[in-house]
């Protein structure tokens, strides 16, 4: 709110008056944020061929805000995907998974996800799969190097959509 006032040349209570309340600014600015991400990934899904490079590519981006939002100073440290999911996760979910569902579908008229796949139930796992490498520290990976989450993300992503029983 403070650097919307400041570009208008205005309070942050004349903002809040503008929008309603200042539960209604911050709801119209989370929502923008909200936007943003959702834009930002599709922006690096549409360089890619594939589910696993799609998936692989937006893992590798929210590895990389991580690795920036853990450089600031304590208490300015939480990532934008953090605050989105504190403050109406909900709602990022869902444009996440909307997002997601026709790359699935794509995928599978490609086969390289199975026919049988619920798309909307696929796009969920990838979409939690990926924001884990904002919540999660890292075990097995080195979420600062881009080529290993690359190889890590595309490795693995798929593996559980073909349709095949791995019971």
């Amino acid at each position: 709110m403070t650097a919307v006032a400041e570009a208008a040349g205005v309070s942050r209570g004349t903002v809040h008056n503008l929008l309603g309340s200042r539960d209604n600014a911050i709801a119209i600015a989370l929502n923008q944020l909200a936007a943003g991400f959702i834009d930002t990934m599709a922006v690096e899904v549409a360089k890619e061929a594939t589910l696993a490079g799609q998936a692989a590519a937006v893992a590798v981006l929210i590895c990389a805000h991580r690795q920036r939002s853990q450089s600031m100073p304590r208490g300015l440290d939480r990532g934008i995907l953090v605050l989105l999911l504190d403050h109406g996760g909900d709602e990022l979910m869902r444009r996440a998974i909307e997002l997601w569902k026709p790359l699935v579908k794509d995928a599978q008229r490609s086969g390289e996800v199975g026919p049988a796949v619920d798309a909307a139930r696929a796009s969920e796992w990838i979409v939690r799969m990926l924001f884990s490498f904002e919540l999660i520290p890292p075990i097995a990976v080195n979420l600062d190097n881009p080529r290993a989450v690359r190889r890590y993300v595309g490795d693995h992503i798929v593996s559980g959509l073909t349709g095949t029983d791995h019971g």
